[in-house]
């Protein structure tokens, strides 16, 4: 039998959410829902089969779902999400699940209230590349992890068609919309929580965006692993430049592309080595798999992946981080999950 999802959210990213369904098995969209007209024109030109509307009630009235599949701004997640619940409806979320720590948390809070389940779009971990890297670092296929760097560094033109705009003028544009998938990525492929986080965020002066498009990190993870983070959204050059190298007692392992290509070199090789990945297809294939595993959580009454408390752990990451660049000082998770009241979801 077929899973019906009800999807709330048109735009660019509503639109691959539409294709995503339909390249998974056994998944259909039973009705999407936008206030934009012109977002579900666009929408039905790819979907002509889904039924559209422009609110969620007459939406809910008109059929029956399976699971939400959520795909708004992050601003107005809460209270989306307090309607979806109440009409006992499982959720997918596009991240970040909100803009504040204690509207995560009420969400959190809800979820758990409902006892259905939540996960939240963190679909990069699903990319072959991170899964690789995540067997041989917590294999420790190189000896010991002790440290790594994290670079990517874009021009990201926010007026083009066909991406977002609201990023234009929201605060933290780098850090909560971009950095936040990085900083997850690290803790998932190192499998170690952060402890400790020095930060700097800033905006060069060409920046297209309202506020800060630069990001750069120092991460204490578990076990003494240290990492280096940089990410800009406003860099000097309209090219992707992407690299991500962790240095083992043993050798070094390197992702030199954006969502693929993996290498790793011995401490005496003379050059990098490929390591062999399946091929994937960025914000597809991870979102099925994401999907699949999020109905499968749903069918067989599983822990959900990606679930709030999980995502909550970065969300956090974010948030120390801009304290720190405000303050000036590093910030000890355990102690900002006490002061921010997230140690008791936490724990």
């Amino acid at each position: 039998m077929a899973f019906t999802v009800l999807q709330l959210g048109a735009g660019t990213r509503g639109r691959m959410w539409g294709k995503v369904v339909k390249m998974s098995d056994c998944v259909i969209t039973g009705a999407v829902v936008d206030p934009s007209q012109a977002s579900l024109d666009l929408y039905a030109a790819e979907n002509p089969e889904t039924p559209a509307f422009t609110n969620v009630e007459a939406a809910l009235a008109a059929g029956f779902y399976d699971a939400v599949i959520l795909v708004t701004p992050p601003d107005g997640h809460l209270a989306q999400m307090r309607r979806l619940f109440d009409a006992g409806l499982p959720i997918m979320a596009e991240k970040p699940l909100a803009t504040t720590l204690a509207d995560a948390a009420a969400i959190v809070d809800m979820a758990d209230a409902s006892g259905l389940p939540m996960s939240v779009g963190l679909n990069f971990r699903y990319l072959p590349v991170n899964q690789t890297m995540r067997q041989w670092l917590t294999g420790e296929r190189l000896g010991q992890v002790g440290f790594g760097q994290f670079n990517y560094r874009t021009n990201r033109n926010g007026k083009r068609p066909g991406i977002n705009r609201y990023p234009l003028e929201m605060e933290h544009p780098m850090m909560l919309e971009q950095t936040i998938h990085h900083l997850d990525l690290i803790r998932f492929v190192h499998g170690r929580e952060v402890e400790t986080i020095a930060c700097r965020e800033w905006n060069p002066p060409w920046s297209m965006y309202a506020h800060d498009a630069n990001v750069n990190c120092l991460l204490g993870l578990e076990g003494g692993v240290e990492v280096n983070y940089h990410g800009t959204w406003s860099g000097g050059w309209n090219v992707y430049n992407f690299e991500w190298r962790v240095d083992c007692a043993e050798g070094i392992l390197v992702q030199r592309k954006l969502h693929s290509d993996l290498a790793y070199a011995r401490s005496a090789d003379p050059e990098l080595i490929p390591v062999e990945t399946a091929e994937a297809a960025p914000y597809y294939d991870d979102s099925v798999a994401l999907l699949a595993e999020f109905i499968t959580a749903v069918r067989n009454g599983r822990p959900p992946p990606c679930d709030g408390r999980d995502h909550l752990r970065s969300l956090s990451l974010c948030f120390a981080g801009i304290e720190s660049s405000q303050t000036g000082a590093a910030v000890t998770m355990a102690d900002f999950y006490e002061r921010n009241g997230l140690a008791r979801l936490l724990s």
